[in-house]
């Protein structure tokens, strides 16, 4: 075979990779949804709430290529998945704003969240596009509630199973546009029980007490929708420039999730940052029963 010869096909096969991967980027990626399953363990979980199944989402931005079609994969996803608790991290809207949604379109996704299974509830805190306006606000704060999400801004809950035990969920607004309120929300926080804090904007990680936070959750960057392991993520959104995708460990106390969301904006594409939603299964830590010695 000729020098020629190699090289034309070389060329070949380039093309073909890089054409693969821009079908893969532009028309398969942004709907192919995942599962992310997480483990953590802490000796501050109590027994009854061990192995309970905890599902975040984000990032929906319905309404612009979020189409009804497309979320019922998500909530199909969800669904199958069978968690004990649902909670949405922000972003229900895409520029609610620019393009208020109609009745018809906001009961058809009311319908659609009604449908999540979560036996031990629902709950919710906001993002940016959903504080835009009070409008928006209303408008976002009413779809959720009416599908049975418990919005949980600046406050915090407790959540047991069948039981007296229980586990802290802290919700706090979003960075952007919103008023994180954290003295209101951890007012009745203990340090001694296993806490969960979930707002949208994930940077203010840093500004929070970590003897109080065992796990925080947030969404909003999207994983950089495109993202280069070199080079980093194509797109960052404020309030998400020190963290931004994956999981971190913040003060070697607690851990940061960054959720990559399952939807998209500005444009319909995902690279190396599929849509995903994560689901975390808490595990009771035990200390070992020290052996008598003989």
């Amino acid at each position: 075979m000729k020098v020629w010869q190699k090289i034309l096909i070389v060329l070949t096969l380039l093309v073909f990779l890089v054409g693969g991967l821009c079908y893969d980027t532009f028309y398969v990626a942004p709907t192919r949804f995942t599962v992310r399953y997480e483990n953590i363990s802490s000796e501050k979980i109590p027994a009854q709430l061990n192995d309970i199944n905890i599902l975040f989402f984000s990032d929906v931005h319905y309404n612009n290529y979020m189409t009804p079609e497309r979320f019922q994969e998500v909530v199909q996803l969800i669904n199958n998945a069978a968690p004990d608790i649902v909670v949405f991290v922000g972003d229900l809207f895409d520029h609610p704003s620019v393009l208020l949604p109609n009745e018809e379109v906001t009961a058809t996704l009311t319908a659609q969240l009604k449908e999540i299974n979560a036996p031990l509830g629902k709950f919710a805190v906001l993002g940016n596009h959903d504080l835009e306006s009070s409008t928006t606000k209303e408008l976002v704060t009413s779809v959720l509630s009416n599908a049975n999400f418990e919005i949980i801004t600046n406050r915090s809950i407790l959540i047991r199973n069948k039981g007296s035990e229980a586990i802290g969920l802290v919700g706090l607004d979003s960075q952007l546009l919103g008023n994180p309120d954290i003295t209101s929300a951890f007012a009745n926080v203990s340090p001694n029980s296993f806490n969960i804090v979930v707002l949208h904007t994930p940077d203010i990680a840093d500004s929070l007490t970590s003897d109080q936070v065992d796990l925080q959750v947030s969404g909003h960057s999207h994983g950089g929708q495109v993202y280069f392991p070199i080079f980093g993520s194509f797109y960052t959104a404020p309030y998400a420039e020190v963290y931004n995708k994956g999981k971190y460990k913040i003060d070697d106390k607690f851990i940061l999730d960054v959720m990559n969301g399952v939807g998209t904006t500005k444009a319909d594409i995902r690279f190396l940052s599929d849509p995903e939603v994560v689901m975390y299964r808490l595990q009771r830590k035990t200390t070992p029963t020290p052996t008598p010695a003989s």
